[in-house]
């Protein structure tokens, strides 16, 4: 078996690894042809808590949440069947994904 190499663990290789990752993040959004961040705070909280009410009312759970990157928005449902998660970016709109999602399970029987 192959051994790579030591990984660094002094306060100096978390620091270099968090640069790194940052510096990652930003490239990745810069990529997408966007600086935008996802922020819940941007979002309806009253669409927030009805697509909650819709969801749970049905036994599921439902998490929010963001990508690794922050770039989208991760929104997880449990207990509809598998297990999935939808990502939205932020340059969609996230009001209305949410005013779909309570449609969608407001029917659900």
């Amino acid at each position: 078996m192959a051994r790579g190499r030591q990984e660094d663990n002094s306060p100096q290789g978390n620091a270099a690894r968090a640069s790194i990752a940052a510096q990652q993040r930003e490239h990745r959004r810069r990529n997408r042809g966007t600086g935008e961040s996802a922020d819940w705070a941007n979002a309806d909280a009253a669409r927030i808590a009805s697509a909650i009410c819709a969801v749970t009312k049905h036994g599921f759970a439902i998490r929010f949440g963001y990508t690794r990157d922050g770039g989208s928005f991760a929104i997880g449902i449990v207990g509809d069947g598998e297990p999935y998660t939808e990502f939205v970016r932020p340059t969609e709109d996230v009001d209305l994904y949410l005013d779909g999602l309570r449609e969608d399970y407001a029917g659900a029987g």
